[in-house]
């Protein structure tokens, strides 16, 4: 089964709209050829990207059982280790295991299905410290 295997300790960067993480976390792939995605001390993360209207139905960037989530597919974006789809279906699975509302983790999932490309390449083998 897929997990979070430590909790995400990050710390608010002026301006209020980015954390660090202050210690690494790591996500367990728990399926057929699981594997750990660790996220490293320092990786600075935006959240998850919803826009400021939808704020009242999903939540806001930095609240919500889905942040941890975001904050790894942030760093997956980043990394660019896997596919984009990839990076897309790990952070729905993260959701699940967040227990994020199903109505709101599929508004989130498809989102980022349509929207992500722009941040993909914007960000994909970018240094992120």
């Amino acid at each position: 089964m897929s997990k979070f295997t430590n909790p995400i300790i990050v710390e608010l960067l002026p301006g209020g709209r980015k954390v660090r993480v202050v210690e690494s976390f790591s996500y367990d792939i728990g399926k057929k050829g699981g594997f750990t995605i660790e996220v490293p001390v320092g990786f600075v993360s935006d959240g998850a990207t919803i826009p400021r209207f939808a704020w009242f139905f999903i939540g806001s960037p930095m609240t919500g059982k889905y942040r941890a989530g975001a904050i790894l597919h942030d760093y997956l974006y980043y990394t660019a280790k896997y596919p984009r789809k990839r990076c897309d279906e790990i952070f729905l699975e993260a959701m699940i295991v967040l227990k994020v509302n199903k109505v709101k983790r599929t508004i989130i999932f498809w989102a980022v299905r349509f929207f992500g490309d722009i941040a993909w390449d914007k960000h994909r083998g970018n240094k992120f410290k």
